[in-house]
C-alpha cells in the first residue's frame, strides 16, 4: 500500500466510525464486482460488509483494508475489534491470523444466557439479536427454535434485516418465512465455501504443478 493510500484511509475510516460505535461485519462474500469503499479494488476476494450500528452505514471492504482500518484505529489509540456473527468464526480467526486482535465473535456458550437476553427485548441491541438468531438457526431442537423465532420477532418488528441488505423480503408477502430460509440458506452456504476454500487451500499448499 502506497502513501496514498494511508492519507485517504484516515479520513475514510473517521467519516464511517466514531469513539463508542460498534463495527459489525454483517456479511462476508466472495468475488463481486464491487467497489471496495477504503482503496477502491473492484477486484475483491473476500468481500465484508461492515455495518455501523449506531448510523446503520454500511460500506463493502476487502479483506486487507478491514486489516487496515483496525490498524488505523490503533493508530489513533482506540482498541477497536471488528465483531463477527458466531457462521463467520472462521472468517474472524482468519483476520485474526493476519494481524492479531483484528476481530472478535459475538457468540452465546448457553440457553440461559439468550433467554435472559430476550426476557427484556426492550434493551437488546441489533447485534445480540443477530447473534442470538445466527446461534439458533443451527439446531433443529425444539428449545433453540423457539429461541429463534423470539429473536426473529424482534429482528422483523425493528426491521433490522435493513442493515443487512434484505430489504427485497418486504415485498413477498411472507417475510418472516423468507427470512428464516435465509437465515439457514446462508448458513449451509458459510460452512460449504468455508470447507471449499480450506481445501483449496490445502490442495495449493501440497500440490507441486511442477512435479
Amino acid at each position: 500500500m502506497g502513501n496514498e493510500y494511508w492519507r485517504m484511509l484516515e479520513p475514510k475510516v473517521k467519516a464511517f466510525w466514531k469513539p463508542g460505535e460498534d463495527i459489525i461485519c454483517t456479511r462476508v462474500f466472495r468475488r463481486s464486482n464491487n467497489e471496495c469503499y477504503i482503496c477502491g479494488n473492484t477486484h475483491i476476494e473476500r468481500h465484508h460488509v461492515l455495518l455501523n450500528s449506531i448510523s446503520n452505514k454500511t460500506i463493502d471492504v476487502e479483506l486487507c483494508c478491514v486489516i487496515n482500518i483496525k490498524k488505523k484505529l490503533e493508530s489513533l489509540g482506540y482498541n477497536q475489534k471488528i465483531l463477527f456473527f458466531e457462521k463467520y468464526t472462521e472468517e474472524a480467526d482468519h483476520l485474526n491470523n493476519q494481524y492479531k486482535g483484528t476481530a472478535q465473535v459475538v457468540m452465546f456458550h448457553s440457553i440461559e444466557d439468550i433467554n435472559k437476553l430476550l426476557s427484556k427485548p426492550e434493551h437488546l441491541s441489533y447485534k445480540q439479536v443477530r447473534a442470538i438468531l445466527d446461534h439458533t438457526v443451527k439446531f433443529e431442537d425444539s428449545v433453540r427454535s423457539e429461541l429463534f423465532h423470539a429473536a426473529l420477532d424482534i429482528y422483523l418488528e425493528r426491521k433490522y434485516y435493513i442493515y443487512e441488505g434484505l430489504e427485497e423480503h418486504e415485498k413477498t408477502g411472507n417475510v418472516e418465512v423468507d427470512i428464516e430460509k435465509y437465515f439457514r440458506e446462508e448458513w449451509e452456504r458459510v460452512k460449504t465455501e468455508e470447507a471449499l476454500y480450506q481445501e483449496k487451500v490445502l490442495h495449493n499448499l501440497y500440490y507441486d504443478p511442477e512435479g
